[in-house]
């Protein structure tokens, strides 16, 4: 972002030049010892009332323009800031994303070793059903197996039940996530280019000062036309 240098360089900010200037005025009856930009003494050709007239107007409206732009520069600043707070938060959203995906992970497991232990019982429950027991434990290992069964019944459903709720919130997290991060890229770039735009501004108002200088700044003038252009003659 380009710095609003109101002023010629190598005398720091030009704004307050162009202030000390229009309040210090032209020193002595004949030409002024000083120039517009404050400097001393004056240079180059005298102005005339006429030019002196132009060139108080375009000082005052300078000065008006340069504060304008520093109101206006705090102001891309809060939105380059802005940008850069939503990007922490889209990270934050990832971080809290990735949390998430790592759970599923650790559901993954768990259902997996849920699978394993069906397995072993759907394999006990053939060999029963293919070679029942006789005698008194018969009976005991049919409970045993109906037992198991509906433990793993359970198991069963609650996993499913998890895992329903474990991928609406990876959805909803991911959708959260996708909207942050476009969020946050929309603002970036319309910050991007309000700053380049400004950017823009400020040097073409520079361009100005520069040629304001030029042209009045630091050619002298004579008191009276000071005077009399002041009091509106």
């Amino acid at each position: 972002m380009g710095r609003v240098v109101v002023a010629w360089r190598g005398t720091g900010l030009a704004l307050c030049a162009l202030l000390m200037a229009t309040q210090g005025g032209a020193q002595g009856t004949g030409a002024a010892a000083k120039s517009l930009t404050g400097q001393a003494p004056g240079k180059g050709a005298l102005m005339s009332r006429e030019e002196l007239r132009i060139c108080l107007k375009d000082q005052a409206g300078q000065k008006s323009r340069g504060e304008e732009l520093e109101r206006r520069r705090a102001e891309v600043a809060a939105e380059a800031d802005a940008a850069r707070r939503l990007k922490d938060e889209a990270q934050a959203e990832r971080d809290a994303y990735q949390a998430k995906a790592n759970q599923a992970q650790v559901f993954k497991d768990k259902a997996k070793a849920h699978g394993e232990r069906v397995e072993v019982y759907n394999k006990r429950v053939a060999e029963f059903q293919a070679s029942p027991p006789v005698g008194a434990g018969a009976e005991r290992e049919r409970g045993q197996l109906e037992g198991e069964g509906e433990a793993l019944a359970k198991a069963d459903a609650a996993l499913k039940a998890e895992g329903a709720q474990l991928t609406a919130q990876l959805e909803q997290g991911r959708t959260a996530v996708n909207q942050r991060i476009q969020a946050q890229q929309t603002a970036a770039a319309a910050a991007t280019e309000r700053s380049k735009a400004f950017d823009a501004e400020v040097a073409a108002f520079n361009s100005q000062v520069d040629d304001w200088r030029k042209r009045c700044g630091d050619r002298p003038f004579r008191e009276a036309d000071e005077k009399a252009v002041r009091a509106g003659l």
